[in-house]
């Protein structure tokens, strides 16, 4: 007992230093491991919670929780929306093309796949190759989704640099308040139904149809003169075009129209379809529709040798 007191009266000072030292790692010890216990238990709050509030997708990836236009993040009906194109690639890569097919809004249909096999041949087949895609969904803006569609490599067992293919589309509710697509870059359809009337002829705007690269419209032509008319020479594009509100003008696809489908007789009721170098926005509104040089007497203008002495033209304009 006198060695040990010896022992502790010589070395005092190291033995209550090296107590203070061990004390103080207890401390630290314990102060990390409640830190870290905190985090923990944050983590598992912060997985818990993006479990119950991440939509799972089967066939689709989510690029981004928010829309590539304006940043803000995609609401609950956006992830509904996304479900539907979820579930139509499903069907794709399954090849269940009938339920595929049924997806569609019936103005897509009309626009572009009459029936399923049309939508086979020039969808499935042209845009998905006939495989299973990897599919990946971004929002772009409102209820318009951009698509990239790549190849499954590990069902395929094929690499092709390069290989991706991209898409709009388009998540509309039909009158049973369920999700279908426009799928394409086809956007969407409008019914403007205004019209314009000179003489005993009317130019009357029935139908609207919206892609991501160009607008179409169906006008329904009645000309009760007693005069065949020509809609237009088809020499300029700047002569027949639409207008937004910024006047700016966005002329017709003239290369693919006629004069035999731009002419309509006495008497002669008919539609026709101009497409037009639009492109979608949704900022962009189309105020005017103008045809500004019909022919009012084609016969006349036929019949001349030297079309520039021609001057019996008139400028239809459509407010829509």
């Amino acid at each position: 007992m006198h060695k040990i007191m010896r022992f502790y009266n010589q070395n005092r000072k190291a033995i209550w230093g090296f107590i203070i030292f061990v004390a103080f790692l207890i401390i630290i010890l314990q102060l990390l491991n409640y830190f870290a216990k905190r985090d923990n238990e944050k983590n598992l709050n912060s997985v818990n919670n993006i479990k119950n509030n991440t939509v799972q997708y089967n066939d689709i990836n989510l690029e981004s929780e928010k829309s590539a236009l304006s940043g803000e993040k995609i609401s609950e009906s956006q992830k509904e929306e996304i479900k539907t194109i979820d579930k139509f690639f499903s069907y794709c890569n399954e090849e269940n093309l009938q339920d595929a097919y049924n997806l569609l809004t019936e103005e897509c249909k009309e626009e572009m796949y009459i029936t399923e096999e049309t939508f086979k041949e020039s969808y499935y087949k042209q845009i998905l190759n006939g495989q299973k895609k990897n599919i990946s969904v971004e929002n772009w803006t409102d209820n318009i989704f951009k698509v990239r569609i790549t190849d499954d490599y590990l069902s395929s067992g094929k690499y092709s640099a390069g290989n991706t293919i991209q898409d709009y589309i388009t998540v509309e509710k039909d009158d049973n308040k369920e999700y279908k697509l426009n799928i394409n870059g086809y956007i969407r359809r409008t019914n403007p139904n205004k019209e314009v009337e000179h003489k005993d002829i009317k130019i009357k705007a029935v139908e609207k149809n919206i892609y991501m690269d160009y607008t179409t419209y169906v006008f329904e032509i009645t000309n009760n003169s007693y005069r065949t008319i020509l809609l237009d020479e088809l020499k300029n594009i700047d002569s027949m075009y639409i207008q937004d509100d910024n006047k700016v003008k966005y002329p017709s696809y003239t290369h693919e129209l006629s004069l035999g489908e731009l002419q309509i007789n006495s008497g002669e009721k008919r539609k026709v379809k101009i497409k037009y170098y639009s492109k979608y926005s949704s900022a962009k509104r189309i105020t005017n529709i103008v045809f500004s040089k019909v022919i009012l007497d084609y016969e006349s203008y036929s019949s001349l040798r030297d079309k520039s002495s021609y001057g019996n033209y008139y400028t239809f304009e459509i407010g829509v």
